[in-house]
């Protein structure tokens, strides 16, 4: 997560971890094209790896030309994201690349990045900025990729310093987001201000009328970033009063008129925490479209304890279709959507998911019908899988 290894790094470990990209820290899985199957993270590199046996086949960091100021040695050319998203129409990926510039009074960069293979990438658009914010994922239509810059800022001389990302990273609450859309195709950017949030995931989005429409699981702060520490999640009481719950915010960005407005939704009675969903996933057909259904984890369900933890569906539309699925002392974790093949309807279709069952303190692959959230099968697992952040569903793979 966001801690330092155990036993600590010493300060040559230290700069062997920035050269190497703070590498084997995998948190995401995904294929790119129709070639590799890759472990990857909110780093450069990323790890080929065999769908079947799970072996690391290779480490690859790609290598891509970045325009700078100065000699390739003021760059440290290594954080990305988690979370690529399609680059609608193509077998091709999106993702972004940050330059970090190691000399004070320096500017870095921020590339957005087209991913064609593990190795071939290209660069769309690239531009200078003051500051590195952390940006875990993002968002994009059909023609725009916009980044959430919030300002949760990487502190270059603590990065060089201690490399533990999590001292690394400055939280300026009385800063705005800046949010930059770049057109994919032209790499034209425009740079707006909104409101002071922090996010980890963006849910969907798409284009309706004159407005670009974003989804996301919306924080006030990174307070729960910064908790995610074995001290307080082994104390009882230490992890039940950081803030972990999350709310769906919608903008609305009109780039003619330069404005950005925002909207929060409701509970309802069926489901008290589903606005609060976050490790967001939706149906992967309505990608880029316009959109009703989006499911995901609430934690802190009850808004007591941490551990109640729901599978929530949260009705975008008409307000009344949201549902829950919960178990007492089962602890679910992000789903996949698999559409019904020839499905009509945006909710048809199974949620796939490991569950951690806490009364035989085994694991179990579940799989939820989305349209009522009731579990239709399980299936128990040889090994107990701890809670983990995100998965995915290959087709084809044996």
């Amino acid at each position: 997560m966001f801690e330092t290894v155990d036993p600590k790094f010493d300060i040559i470990q230290r700069f062997e971890a920035l050269v190497r990209g703070i590498d084997n820290m995998n948190v995401n899985v995904y294929k790119f094209g129709d070639g590799d199957i890759v472990a990857l993270n909110d780093f450069w590199k990323v790890y080929v790896i065999d769908p079947v046996s799970l072996e690391t086949m290779s480490p690859i960091t790609a290598s891509i030309h970045v325009p700078k100021s100065l000699s390739a040695f003021t760059f440290l050319n290594f954080i990305s994201s988690a979370h690529p998203l399609p680059e609608m129409g193509t077998l091709n990926h999106l993702t972004y690349l940050s330059s970090v510039n190691i000399i004070p009074g320096m500017k870095s960069r921020i590339s957005l990045v087209r991913i064609k293979s593990s190795n071939e990438r290209s660069i769309i658009a690239s531009w200078q900025v003051d500051r590195i914010p952390y940006m875990h994922s993002f968002a994009a239509t059909a023609n725009y990729v916009v980044f959430f810059a919030c300002p949760y800022f990487i502190n270059v001389e603590k990065m060089v310093r201690y490399a533990i990302p999590e001292r690394a990273l400055d939280w300026e609450p009385n800063t705005l987001t800046t949010l930059y859309v770049v057109h994919i195709k032209t790499g034209k950017l425009k740079v707006l201000k909104t409101d002071t949030t922090f996010m980890m995931h963006q849910i969907n989005a798409y284009e309706k009328d004159s407005d670009i429409i974003v989804d996301i699981s919306s924080y006030p702060n990174p307070d729960f970033v910064k908790n995610l520490e074995m001290k307080y999640l082994l104390d009882p009481i230490k992890r039940n009063e950081f803030n972990t719950r999350a709310v769906v915010k919608r903008y609305h960005i009109n780039l003619e008129k330069s404005s950005v407005k925002w909207e929060v939704f409701q509970d309802s009675n069926t489901a008290p925490c589903a606005s609060a969903l976050d490790l967001p996933t939706i149906n992967e057909n309505y990608r880029y479209r316009s959109y009703c259904f989006a499911y995901g984890v609430a934690l802190k369900c009850n808004n007591v304890s941490l551990s109640d933890i729901a599978l929530v569906k949260k009705d975008l539309c008409r307000g009344g279709g949201d549902k829950m699925w919960k178990l007492v002392n089962h602890y679910a974790v992000e789903a996949w959507f698999i559409p019904t093949p020839g499905g009509e309807n945006e909710d048809e279709g199974y949620l796939v998911l490991p569950v951690l069952n806490g009364e035989t303190r085994s694991s179990y692959l579940a799989i939820i019908d989305a349209r009522t959230m009731m579990m239709v099968n399980h299936a128990e697992l040889p090994i107990v899988v701890p809670f983990n952040l995100h998965g995915r569903f290959f087709e084809n793979i044996f």
